[in-house]
């Protein structure tokens, strides 16, 4: 049998859908797959045309994950589409064959997940996947076969089996059984379904991969359909327990009955599967990772490097401030490398502690190039280790260690950043040359203090950061980089709480102040000035000037990007916040904080629904950040999700240890919004008691009082803030949480003294 150049050499499979052929390509010579459609759909023009239309959209989209559509053709009345040819199973026959491991459904998911990304952004939608839609090749990779075909059929059924595979014999025409229990609430409704139906697809597919038993599956269609509305697969306790707290997050999101509350984005999922990945050390196949790996690593300059947090080997586990230090300290040497584009601090030290494939961390931090490391300090002799190795094959391309006294490490992180340079053939022009060598500080005694204290500031410890800098600091005076840390620490420290404000904000803008004395034209003071408008100065412009300037003098400073974009957020300048923001995430794509900057933007808007994926999405980059946590909560409960704000906010106080006020007077705040008054009375006692052994912010008091209606106490509050210069107190001016006093007599004259309009 012939159709057109392809000669049919044998069936692979047949249903009702139409019949799969191996044939031969004789231009190309080359083994494909040849789908011969049914004469039903033949003689539909529409059916026939509409196909025609997304054949060719689907053969445009080259996507890995994607069976790849090399032609359509007529001949003699007969229609046909040409594939390509795989070899493997599907999705289905592996499921019957056994359990999949945890690392291997992620991979399959995350890869479904890429291919979604990519068809969803030519604007083709799938709506029928399912395991017997998903093709397992020898080598690793999945392929999502059928794209943008299943919906051409009105019953739900018409246009599967798209298969290279060998097809199971097919229902009755008309029928969903088998594929019922994969579709979306919407789908089950008769509703209109987009992007987010294949989602909630997938999530379902993703359940059934990692418990072995499908989300939903009854007795009849109909009680599986009905299931598919009304039920939470997940709320079975086994089920759990087997399932690890992000794993289990990411499956609910996707299967969320509402397509509002679910991921807005195939690529938002994929996110979160590669962050479940990397969190639980998930090893791809050989041909998986390179084919995810291929198209970031070739995309990335030749010159981009990441610098991984280098172990602390020391037999002192207190010592690991040290390592995490020289780690950054190299990281900012090569950044004055024009040459070299570096991963950001943050991103690189998502991996901390993970055993990962370089290839996977080239992929995902857009690299070509990583540095190793590690660190034994013992006594005053140290130890560094160091390995330059290429993301594509995995060879070293340099490697050294080095065996110095603790007053030669400056020395050591310099010749690092020059033998990396040298690795990669990158000329060090006069000025990169001399910025290199250029310190802080020339006493050794002072960057250890200097180095502890930075250590404290990223676990936001603020009294033992504040304490370490001013150590540095009597060692050295004149050292910018611990009086901007200082300055910085008091703001997080005045913020928190524990400290009364006015004595934060003074000692924080007198160290901000200093550094600029010693080094106007850092980027770094220019942030640490802003930041103190930011908490305390309640000059947004001022503020702003700063960051811009930031941005001018350093354009790579993701904290200048973020800060400028959360205060925005509150001045009416949506679009801008999202820019800032957004360049941000760009710069530190692994950075809680940074995505939860994204998500304020929203909020300020009033867009709580995206601002709440936003959250959520920085909570898929580490699901303990208490920031987002705190602030989904706040979220939820504009949206009136009660149970929801209060698991976040709960969440949140177990890994601060309850310490931070503010997080605690929220809660309060959750609870009396869902009715749970005595729970709220509870936190509001807790507060009081705490205040007479520590600073507790009015400001932190008023999230409180408000849910409670206490409306009165709530201006009090306030208006005790606005006296002690507490660190948001500007927030009234436009945040919604404060819509209930916008009609209380005392809140105009609140605001005028807050900020002028």
């Amino acid at each position: 049998m012939q159709l057109g150049p392809y000669e049919v050499i044998s069936p692979l499979g047949a249903g009702g859908m139409g019949e799969v052929y191996r044939a031969r390509d004789s231009r190309l010579e080359r083994d494909v797959a040849v789908k011969v459609l049914p004469e039903s759909l033949v003689a539909d023009p529409e059916a026939l045309a509409r196909f025609e239309r997304e054949a060719r959209a689907v053969a445009a989209l080259s996507h890995p994950n994607i069976l790849a559509i090399h032609d359509f053709g007529r001949e003699s009345g007969t229609v046909y589409a040409v594939m390509e040819l795989l070899e493997g199973e599907t999705l289905r026959e592996r499921l019957d064959a056994g359990p999949i491991p945890q690392r291997k459904a992620l991979d399959y998911a995350l890869q479904v997940a890429q291919g979604l990304a990519a068809a969803h952004e030519k604007g083709i939608i799938h709506r029928d996947l399912k395991p017997e839609n998903l093709f397992l090749t020898r080598d690793g990779l999945v392929k999502i076969l059928d794209f943008g075909l299943a919906k051409l059929d009105r019953s739900a059924t018409a246009m599967g089996g798209m298969s290279t595979a060998p097809t199971r014999p097919a229902t009755r025409a008309g029928m969903i059984l088998g594929t019922v229990g994969y579709m979306s609430p919407e789908q089950v409704r008769g509703a209109a379904a987009d992007h987010r139906s294949d989602i909630f697809s997938l999530g379902a597919v993703l359940y059934e991969m990692l418990t072995g038993e499908r989300a939903f599956r009854k007795e009849s269609e109909i009680e599986t359909m009905m299931a598919i509305l009304r039920e939470d697969p997940l709320e079975d306790s086994n089920v759990r327990k087997a399932l690890p707290p992000e794993l289990e997050e990411t499956i609910m999101h996707c299967l969320e009955k509402n397509p509002e509350e679910r991921f807005q984005s195939a690529r938002d999922l994929a996110f979160a599967l590669r962050v479940a990945e990397g969190r639980g050390g998930a090893a791809r196949s050989d041909a998986a990772t390179r084919a995810a790996a291929a198209t970031p690593i070739s995309e990335a300059s030749a010159n981009s490097i990441a610098v991984l947090p280098f172990r602390n080997l020391s037999a002192d586990r207190e010592n690991e401030y040290f390592s995490d230090g020289v780690t950054e300290e190299i990281i900012n040497a090569l950044t004055k490398i024009g040459a070299l584009r570096v991963a950001s601090r943050t991103s690189a030290f998502a991996f901390k502690g993970k055993e990962e494939d370089v290839r996977r961390i080239g992929a995902a931090l857009g690299v070509r190039n990583v540095l190793e490391g590690s660190v034994r300090q013992a006594g005053r002799r140290i130890r560094i280790g160091a390995q330059l190795i290429n993301v594509a094959d995995g060879y070293h391309l340099w490697s050294e260690r080095y065996d110095r006294e603790m007053e030669d490490v400056f020395e050591v992180q310099d010749e690092i950043a020059r033998a990396i340079a040298d690795a990669l053939k990158v000329r060090l022009l006069p000025a990169e040359e001399a910025g290199i060598s250029t310190r802080g500080t020339e006493d050794v005694e002072a960057y250890n203090d200097f180095l502890k204290g930075r250590y404290y500031f990223n676990r936001r410890e603020a009294p033992e950061a504040i304490a370490e800098f001013e150590r540095a600091l009597a060692r050295d005076p004149g050292y910018t980089d611990a009086h901007t840390g200082l300055a910085d620490s008091y703001c997080i420290y005045g913020f928190y709480g524990g400290i009364p404000t006015l004595e934060a904000f003074a000692k924080a803008r007198a160290a901000a102040e200093k550094a600029f004395e010693l080094s106007p034209e850092s980027a770094k003071v220019h942030v640490s000035l802003a930041l103190v408008e930011h908490y305390f100065g309640w000059d947004v412009k001022n503020g702003e000037a700063e960051l811009r300037q930031a941005i001018r003098l350093a354009p790579g400073s993701a904290p200048a990007y973020s800060w400028l974009g959360l205060m925005l957020a509150f001045t009416d300048r949506t679009v801008e916040a999202l820019e800032m923001t957004r360049r941000a995430t760009e710069i530190e794509p692994y950075s809680p904080n940074a995505q939860a900057n994204v998500a304020w933007a929203y909020y300020g808007a009033r867009r709580f629904e995206e601002a709440a994926g936003e959250f959520r999405r920085a909570l898929h980059i580490d699901p303990n950040a208490p920031y987002p946590l705190w602030a989904l909560g706040l979220t939820c409960m504009h949206l009136g999700r009660h149970s929801e704000a209060i698991a976040s906010l709960e969440k949140a106080l177990e890994v601060t240890k309850r310490r931070q006020s503010h997080y605690v007077a929220l809660l309060g705040g959750a609870y009396a919004a869902a009715g749970r008054r005595s729970e709220a009375l509870g936190i509001l006692e807790e507060l009081t008691e705490r205040s007479a052994r520590e600073y507790i912010a009015p400001f932190h008091l008023a999230f409180l009082h408000i849910p409670m209606g206490n409306l009165d106490e709530a201006v009090s509050c306030l208006e005790r803030a606005c006296a002690e210069r507490n660190a948001l107190g500007w927030w009234p001016r436009s945040c919604p949480f404060y819509d209930p006093l916008r009609s209380h007599p005392r809140f105009p004259a609140l605001l005028e003294k807050i900020l002028p309009a």
